[in-house]
């Protein structure tokens, strides 16, 4: 590793981000970010936000080492550069198609398990483990896994590292529906994009037709988001949804955000003001570039 490489490692690739860019500067979102009882929504640049210091930096026995360069060039770039999202940054989400289905789900997936959160949740998982408190929960396969983290103490960070260059699609890919989705209202993502919104034994935000399957929302620009869907049939389709389906995503982003699951939520839409009232905040002050919501 040479001694100018990068120190900030995005987990949200900027390329992403750059979709909820103010209208008057590409290199800037309107974001809502959480000090406490007090949440604030201020302009950020794309640049500064969604990143660690030093976040896939290792120690390979003694020397210095990174994914970092490695996940731009394997991942990354081809993405970034595919035909499903050039499809996507030039504004023409109407033209993804059945071609694209499995490579939105791969993308989404990345998210996932590139994602700082993801890291926060291996490291969480295994005190939980060390502490006795999944013996109940855990298969034979989980349980290699963690003693195999606790007999290295770099270990969970390994384990995120393998799965954030990760480009093997699973099994489950050959059951993905992934449908399209255009809203009048505009859709929030966050610095954690690919929300999962219901799994076998949890209520569906969407009704009882979803609580057997494995589902997932990724929001492609202000208008268009992938409802990824696996435990069904396969399959791929477009549809205009109408802003109550919106409405209960964006909801999910907020949740998600005041959970403590994403540090920025990105968002400037006309609910902002109602959704965090319903979520227990109240109205404190009007900023300069946007405004404060105070924990009722």
């Amino acid at each position: 590793m040479a001694a100018n490489e990068p120190k900030k490692h995005h987990y949200v690739p900027q390329f992403y981000m750059r979709r909820f860019a103010c209208a008057d500067d590409e290199n800037k979102v309107m974001v809502l970010e959480r000090h406490r009882e007090v949440v604030v929504a201020d302009r950020k640049s794309i640049e500064n936000i969604g990143y660690e210091d030093h976040l896939h930096d290792y120690d390979d026995n003694g020397a210095p080492a990174s994914i970092e360069k490695a996940l731009n060039r394997v991942i990354e770039t081809p993405f970034s550069e595919s035909p499903t999202w050039r499809k996507i940054s030039s504004g023409n989400c109407a033209a993804l198609d059945g071609s694209d289905r499995l490579p939105l789900y791969g993308f989404a997936r990345h998210l996932q398990l590139r994602n700082h959160e993801m890291l926060r949740f291996i490291e969480a998982q295994h005190a939980r483990f060390l502490a006795g408190e999944l013996e109940e929960e855990l298969t034979d396969e989980e349980r290699e896994m963690h003693e195999w983290i606790a007999a290295d103490p770099a270990g969970a960070h390994e384990l995120f590292r393998t799965g954030a260059m990760q480009t093997m699609l699973p099994p489950d890919s050959a059951e993905i529906s992934v449908t399209i989705c255009q809203a009048p209202i505009a859709f929030r993502s966050s610095t954690n994009p690919a929300v999962r919104l219901s799994h076998p034994g949890r209520n569906s935000v969407f009704g009882a037709t979803f609580n057997s399957l494995r589902t997932w929302w990724l929001t492609l620009d202000r208008h268009w988001g992938a409802f990824i869907m696996a435990g069904g049939p396969p399959g791929f389709g477009i549809e205009t949804v109408p802003p109550d389906f919106a409405r209960v995503v964006n909801r999910q982003y907020l949740v998600q955000f005041l959970e403590g699951n994403a540090r920025y939520m990105l968002a400037d839409d006309a609910f902002l003001g109602e959704d965090l009232e319903w979520a227990g905040f109240c109205f404190a002050q009007r900023t300069t570039r946007g405004f404060r919501y105070r924990k009722s």
